[in-house]
């Protein structure tokens, strides 16, 4: 912090402005966001010393031609002193913005206002689920390895027909969505699309007497001023875009009171300045009013700081009075040019005793403000210890250095996380895993990997800690942001300092009351609701407000969701009284059909299951898959092993079985797997041995989920084109293996004699169907055989003989007449 004595010292430091490096020449006590305010407003010149003697010279110039400095005297005079007032940053300058939009009175400009504003938030929400949608039909094409015709066909593209279903339900209509199509078709890989601009943040200005359709604009645009009348709203909407000076006036006040004359002649200066720069109207605001009310002990909501508030602005006003009806004195709502004075403008409550300040190498700590400093007196020692903390952990209630170090903390954690205190605003956040070390935490702590994995991580609940021996150590250790209840200020002086969280609305409602007749430009009261509040409030605020009002609810919550029951669950709509006994209908019969969602429950698999293993290699990596199922057949978890990839890898691979594995339990069908992964490409990937349905693959998942699909869902389409699986019969076998189709199969072959445990016999056979005649068509009527249960019983003359074991199945009359 720069002493007073060298505020209007001029040093260099190094900034990042316009995405790069500059050395910029600012004042000594300026915040880095400060300089780079003053630097916009120098149109990027990095000397700012000389960037304001040359604004001043340029000042003084045109003082002189409006006659406003009568000799060369009192323009040097007027020059020197606008010069130590901007380096200083005790005046700041504004040209002036665009002026907000008047609405046209009544109800109707209104309504088509709430209704532009509605309308244009459905189309940015359904831009971006409109958006993914047709993404997806154009992956859906771009993933498919088949003809183009086939993948541009949702009758032969599975993928791309529930892509483009998803689509249709999300709004798009056909003709968008066979765009979507024929772009993917044509080689392009992504669905350009780019949502409406949000409704701008700029207020507009209303007359408030348009009943119902002013609370209800106010209450869902956030954008609404409403004035109190015709004459109200004019002035406030023409106020942003007239020149604006304004002036900190904390600037003014030292250990011995505030300079009133100082001030005066700081109004008059910074008048003069706006007088030679615009043509017109011009406004004059005053910065920093809660802190020059807290300065003095003077509570915000009380009626000694409203007349004293009121006092300083008359005082303002007859100072400017020289220069004429064009100044007008005013309420600011100008960020840019708070910034650069260092103070808000709009007569806001301060945000408290606790500010921000800078260290010389750009680090950013909690300090007590000047204005609380000058308030407080003799509490000021005892209050910047309860408001900031001791820094230290020694002597602290809960969580003290020798409790720490009773739960396994060593020196080296301990001032680790000490030397962090002056930067946090919670003691989780110096006990955090990066400072205290997760070797520590792992070794000493036994934080699992999860726990280190997690960024919420706790490490002093981790290592027993309550909740309250917490709260109490980092209220001893880091302070607080009020004074009230803190027991260090006396009770009747603790409603001065407090911070702008504790001041109510009426407060502020009171402060502008008072300001109001004083000012030139009606004060704008803006009222902060939660998102949840309903129209009502904003209509009881506008009925209560005798000044202009603006309404803004908070966003909601990001992870707000509606918690809708299904309709089977809502109670039945009460029929409607008969009027009159109206003939009866006959009774229509009607099919209800009625959806049961049940909850997700997680389907356990069986102790001891069967399945299968595959050992094949992809692009060179062997890897296997291990299936699990339940006793119905339905998969249920799969294992894959990958022994000679490296340990992130194969951990990788691991824990995605264990997903995909617990995902199949809680019923996500086998289907919605192999739809998502299929066709993903990454190495490795290329040509697949050791299995005789997939012959390439264009990564590791890939193969995982072609191999599933084939084996458990019946998807020949994933299995290569030449694979003889496309070929196969009842017992796996191909084309290739149909010489020894005559041949009896042991049932060894496909039964595990180990999960059987004997229930199969050792001479138990799949019997060969070589003898059937040849093609489908030829067995399109056959009958299931009572005495082998293959379907292969056919009509041979009067009997009906089975194709496989040569059963009778009795004669054709026989059958007709039983």
């Amino acid at each position: 912090m720069a002493s007073e004595t060298s505020r209007a010292g001029i040093e260099g430091r190094t900034l990042e402005l316009g995405g790069g490096l500059a050395e910029v020449e600012a004042p000594a006590h300026f915040t880095n966001a400060r300089v780079e305010a003053w630097v916009d407003w120098a149109d990027g010149r990095t000397d700012l010393a000389n960037a304001i003697l040359q604004y001043a010279y340029s000042l003084a110039g045109k003082a002189q031609a409006k006659g406003l400095t009568k000799d060369l005297k009192t323009r040097t005079r007027f020059r020197e002193a606008i010069t130590e007032a901007m380096l200083l940053g005790t005046i700041a300058l504004s040209p002036g913005g665009a002026p907000l939009r008047l609405l046209e009175p009544g109800a109707a400009a209104l309504e088509r206002m709430t209704a532009a504003h509605r309308g244009r938030e459905a189309a940015q929400a359904a831009a971006g689920r409109l958006s993914a949608r047709l993404q997806a039909v154009m992956d859906a094409v771009l993933r498919c390895e088949g003809g183009p015709e086939a993948c541009a066909d949702p009758a032969r593209n599975t993928s791309l027909a529930r892509a483009a279903e998803a689509a249709r339900a999300a709004g798009a209509t056909d003709a968008t969505i066979l765009e979507a199509i024929a772009l993917a078709s044509a080689g392009e890989a992504e669905w350009l699309c780019a949502p409406p601009p949000p409704a701008p943040a700029t207020a507009m200005v209303a007359v408030g007497d348009a009943g119902s359709a002013l609370a209800t604009a106010a209450w869902t645009t956030g954008r609404i001023i409403a004035a109190p009348d015709a004459d109200a709203a004019g002035a406030i909407a023409e106020g942003p875009a007239l020149p604006t000076a304004g002036i900190e006036l904390m600037a003014f006040f030292d250990a011995t009171g505030f300079d009133s004359t100082g001030f005066a002649a700081a109004v008059m200066v910074a008048a003069t300045a706006l007088a030679a720069e615009a043509e017109g109207p011009m406004r004059l605001a005053l910065g920093g009013l809660a802190d020059w009310l807290a300065a003095q002990g003077l509570d915000y909501d009380s009626d000694a700081g409203r007349l004293a508030a009121r006092r300083l602005f008359e005082a303002a006003k007859e100072a400017a009075a020289p220069i004429g009806p064009d100044l007008r004195l005013g309420l600011v709502d100008d960020p840019e040019l708070a910034l650069r004075l260092g103070a808000r403008l709009d007569a806001a409550p301060w945000n408290g005793p606790v500010t921000l300040a800078e260290t010389a190498d750009g680090v950013v700590v909690r300090a007590l403000s000047q204005a609380a400093r000058l308030g407080l007196g003799d509490e000021a020692d005892a209050a910047t210890t309860a408001l900031l903390g001791h820094r230290s952990l020694a002597g602290a209630p809960g969580v003290d250095t020798a409790a720490l170090e009773a739960r396994g903390f060593t020196s080296l954690e301990i001032e680790a996380a000490e030397a962090e205190l002056p930067f946090v605003r919670r003691l989780a956040e110096a006990f955090a895993p990066r400072i205290v070390g997760e070797g520590f935490l792992r070794d000493v702590l036994g934080a699992t990997a999860e726990q280190l994995a997690d960024p919420t991580l706790d490490v002093l609940a981790l290592a027993g800690f309550s909740p309250d021996a917490i709260a109490a150590a980092e209220a001893h250790a880091l302070g607080r942001d009020s004074l009230t209840g803190a027991g260090v200020v006396a009770p009747d002086r603790e409603a001065a300092f407090r911070p702008a969280a504790e001041v109510a609305l009426d407060a502020r409602r009171a402060m502008l009351e008072a300001l109001a007749p004083v000012l030139d430009i009606p004060p704008v009261l803006e009222a902060r609701l939660p998102w949840d509040r309903g129209l009502a409030a904003v209509q009881a605020l506008l009925a209560e407000s005798c000044v202009a009002l603006r309404v803004r609810r908070d966003p909601p919550p990001a992870v707000l969701s509606l918690d809708i029951p299904p309709t089977a669950e809502l109670p039945a709509r009460a029929p409607a009284p008969a009027a009159e006994a109206a003939p009866a209908e006959p009774p229509q019969e009607r099919i209800v059909e009625r959806i049961v969602e049940r909850d997700r429950m997680r389907r356990k698999l069986p102790d001891r299951r069967k399945g299968y293993i595959q050992k094949a290699s992809v692009g060179g990596h062997k890897v296997y898959i291990h299936t699990g199922e339940y006793d119905d057949g339905e998969l249920g978890e799969i294992f894959i092993d990958m022994h000679k990839e490296g340990a992130a890898f194969r951990s990788l691979m691991n824990n995605f079985a264990i997903a995909i594995s617990i995902g199949l339990q809680y019923g996500v069908p086998l289907e919605e797997f192999v739809d998502a992964f299929v066709f993903t490409r990454f190495e490795p990937a290329g040509p697949v041995t050791g299995n005789d349905t997939v012959k390439s693959a264009t990564s590791i998942l890939d193969y995982i989920f072609r191999e599933l699909g084939v084996s458990y869902l019946g998807r020949d389409d994933l299995a290569s084109a030449d694979s003889a699986a496309l070929n196969a019969d009842g017992l796996g076998r191909g084309k290739a293996d149909n010489a020894d189709a005559d041949e009896p199969q042991p049932v060894s072959h496909f039964i595990s004699r180990g999960f059987a445990r004997g229930a199969a016999p050792d001479n138990l056979v799949f019997l060969p169907t070589a003898s059937r005649p040849a093609g489908p068509a030829a067995l399109g009527s056959a009958g299931v055989c009572a005495a082998c249960g293959d379907i292969a019983v056919v009509r041979k003359g009067q009997s009906l003989i089975c194709e496989t074991c040569g059963a009778r199945a009795g004669r054709r009359s026989e059958d007709q007449a039983s």
